[in-house]
């Protein structure tokens, strides 16, 4: 009878988990959030009030705002600490040469924004309106107090 050794998945179960414990966690995470979504949205698309239906809405998407605020966040730390460390380890003239090289791309590319926009602006022409009697109509926002708070949760970081 064989013994079970290294190869054994059985002993060894808890030591790959632990090893790979980032993308357990991701796929659990990505299968709680599908269930969790396919459980809640019969109950959202039952709501009859739009203000409520757009309310229940805001408030399921108000942790994605969050983490979509704070990937953002770091994401310019992230890039420059790379960029630092790569240039760092070049030597004069090649940091020089590449420096050139996206300071030419960078021009290059605003000048080509602009002139864009420039061309876009002329034939497009925004803000023209067709007829000259032509009324808008504004509606009044309403503000309620849960998108004061949810805002200053969400744009906390702007202030600092």
């Amino acid at each position: 009878m064989a013994v079970c050794g290294r190869g054994c998945g059985r002993k060894n179960l808890g030591a790959k988990i632990r090893n790979h414990l980032l993308l357990v966690l991701l796929i659990s995470g990505v299968a709680v959030g599908l269930l969790i979504g396919v459980l809640v949205n019969p109950a959202v698309n039952r709501i009859s009030s739009p203000e409520k239906k757009a309310t229940t809405v805001m408030l399921m998407g108000f942790p994605g705002e969050l983490l979509m605020n704070m990937l953002r966040m770091l994401i310019l730390p992230l890039v420059m600490a790379s960029l630092i460390t790569a240039v760092s380890g070049l030597n004069p003239t090649e940091a020089g040469r590449i420096g050139r090289r996206t300071i030419i791309y960078y021009m290059s590319t605003m000048v080509l924004a602009a002139l864009l926009g420039l061309v876009l602006v002329v034939t497009i022409q925004p803000g023209k309106r067709d007829k000259a009697g032509e009324q808008t109509t504004d509606r009044k926002v309403q503000y309620r107090n849960l998108d004061s708070l949810l805002d200053m949760v969400r744009y906390e970081w702007r202030v600092c």
